[in-house]
């Protein structure tokens, strides 16, 4: 039997059949989906997930750049699962498999991208085979070098808290010029639920005692600034003001807010405030958040989860930059009044009252009804 395999098609696996044979009987003699891959890009993007799923945005622009391209992303673990069902991502590689390792030295890409100046990112961009690199490598001596004018600029902000408190333009527009890439081409981050994911949420919704208009709460902050997250007495307060005006709330959060949930439950019992559970994964978590008209939330993965999904935001602001923050016109940001400590980035500080525990509830709710009403 004679076999005929386009080895250049991006449809294939290697080790088993392609989508187009396996899903509709196509034959590579005869396919009409052919694809070949015309550039190979390698994006080496680790960090927070809020932090990996906002830098998403790019992939629009970077198929732009290189057409035919197929993208490879190493990332955590963690941050793997960010990219199921993601169309514009063809291979997820992860840190923690030794497995990457051997890929990376023996594929070659066209172009390794490294948006950030961290040591891990950068000498894993080094290691891999490019015929061109843009952003950041480290060097034989343990240093991080920037590639090119955009990638400097944006080293010299990490390590300067006074550049990065002047600074007034988004991510998205500062890593642009990092990897060279057309700014306008830029879009929202990239989160898609599957179709479990929706099924679950649609009936999540169609279960909760109440059929009014929903707002999300996203209740932590991650770990890594304490004060990024709201209060206690302030969440419990904006539960209670909000449900006043015909709204239920969806509490939204991850495993470290548990004992939070639990106890904003006990402070509002009676009144139309919801567990969207603290284990969901990211298309669930997403699909959940999609069935709020807003959502509240600190600078974290959930800003990023509501732009990919289109979800108006609320987004409260103490140790770090709200400029950076791009929310595609669909928020609003608020900040503490009368405090010049702003976008300190310390984990922790001995302000009395903090910075989160300046934004009151009324200010909060307020926002979130402009939003409703423009939206």
């Amino acid at each position: 039997m004679s076999f005929t395999l386009k080895r250049d098609c991006k449809h294939v696996h290697w080790d088993r059949p392609c989508t187009p044979h396996k899903q509709r009987g196509k034959v590579c003699d005869t396919c009409d989906e052919y694809a070949p891959v015309l550039h190979r890009v390698l994006m080496v993007k680790l960090a927070a997930t809020g932090d990996v799923l906002r830098t998403t945005s790019f992939l629009p622009a970077i198929h732009a750049t290189w057409p035919g391209a197929r993208v490879t992303w190493v990332t955590t673990k963690a941050a793997a699962s960010l990219f199921d069902g993601n169309p514009l991502v063809s291979e997820v590689l992860t840190t923690d498999d030794a497995i990457t390792v051997a890929k990376l030295t023996t594929e070659e890409f066209d172009v390794v991208l490294c948006p950030d100046a961290d040591p891990d990112a950068a000498a894993i961009a080094f290691m891999a085979k490019g015929r061109e690199r843009r952003g950041f490598v480290r060097g034989a001596m343990g240093q991080v070098h920037a590639l090119g004018k955009g990638a400097s600029d944006w080293l010299a902000m990490g390590l300067s808290d006074i550049s990065k408190k002047a600074n007034t333009r988004t991510y998205q527009t500062l890593v642009a010029e990092v990897l060279g890439l057309d700014p306008e081409m830029v879009a929202e981050p990239i989160l898609i639920p599957s179709s479990g994911d929706s099924a679950f949420a649609k009936e999540f919704r169609e279960k909760l005692p109440f059929q009014g208009p929903l707002v999300g709460l996203n209740t932590g902050a991650g770990g890594r600034w304490a004060y990024k997250q709201w209060t206690f007495l302030h969440q419990r307060t904006f539960l209670q003001e909000m449900t006043q005006h015909g709204c239920g709330v969806l509490l939204l959060g991850g495993p470290e807010e548990v004992d939070r949930h639990r106890e904003l439950l006990a402070a509002c019992s009676g009144l139309p405030v919801f567990d969207a559970g603290n284990k969901n994964s990211y298309g669930r978590f997403a699909a959940l958040l999609e069935l709020c008209e807003a959502v509240v939330t600190s600078d974290s993965l959930a800003v990023h989860v509501a732009s990919a999904r289109k979800v108006p935001a609320v987004v409260l602001f103490g140790p770090t930059s709200v400029a950076e923050i791009e929310l595609f016109g669909r928020g609003v940001k608020i900040t503490p009044p009368d405090l010049d400590c702003l976008c300190c980035y310390l984990p922790r500080c001995d302000k009395v009252p903090h910075c989160q525990a300046l934004i009151t509830p009324a200010v909060v709710v307020r926002a979130v009804q402009s939003l409703r009403v423009s939206h």
